[in-house]
């Protein structure tokens, strides 16, 4: 499986998929609308607000072009590291250098067949943050966090901090992001 950005600059090979994934997951947080605001992206949010994540342990991910194009935010000094591409601005995966989760856009998984994503992976397993939505979310989705999600998600991370799937990222150097994140302030928050 490939996942590149809109224009194609940007492509890496997932080595695991779909073995070593959790499955489709839907994040309503603030943090994530406005990470999509910010790179001026909101086509990538559902009607609620949403953004549709399927997360891979960062050690699966091989970047194989565009390497120079990767850019990166935190939303806030102790936020996630959020990588996108700085060719279309599409955001290539959230991340941090001690966990093994890279939360990537599904619009970043390519495939010849697109009828694979829902073959191989089943409907969304999970949603979360429904009190950041925008209107009604989708019955069932807790404002927060809840049993479903942590079930859904919690063996995929024990499995990957048992494997060391945090290290190996090609996010990050020695703990350090590959490019230097621009850390927004309060007041570029604000404007978001």
């Amino acid at each position: 499986m490939q996942i590149q950005c809109d224009c194609g600059k940007f492509r890496a090979e997932l080595t695991q998929f779909p073995k070593n994934t959790p499955g489709r997951l839907i994040c309503y947080c603030d943090d994530c609308q406005a990470f999509l605001h910010y790179l001026k992206r909101s086509d990538l949010l559902d009607e609620n607000g949403g953004t549709e994540i399927i997360p891979a342990y960062p050690a699966d991910i091989k970047i194989v072009a565009g390497k120079d194009v990767v850019k990166c935010i935190r939303l806030h000094s102790k936020g996630m590291y959020r990588f996108f591409t700085s060719c279309c601005l599409t955001p290539i995966a959230n991340t941090d250098p001690a966990r093994p989760w890279a939360g990537i856009n599904q619009r970043m998984y390519v495939t010849k067949d697109p009828t694979i994503l829902d073959r191989e992976l089943g409907p969304v397993k999970a949603s979360i943050m429904g009190k950041y939505a925008k209107g009604t979310p989708p019955a069932g989705t807790p404002q927060t966090f809840d049993f479903k999600g942590m079930v859904t998600v919690m063996p995929f991370i024990i499995k990957g901090k048992f494997l060391g799937k945090a290290k190996h990222s090609p996010f990050f150097d020695n703990g350090e992001a590959i490019v230097v994140p621009k850390v927004l302030s309060a007041e570029e928050r604000s404007k978001i």
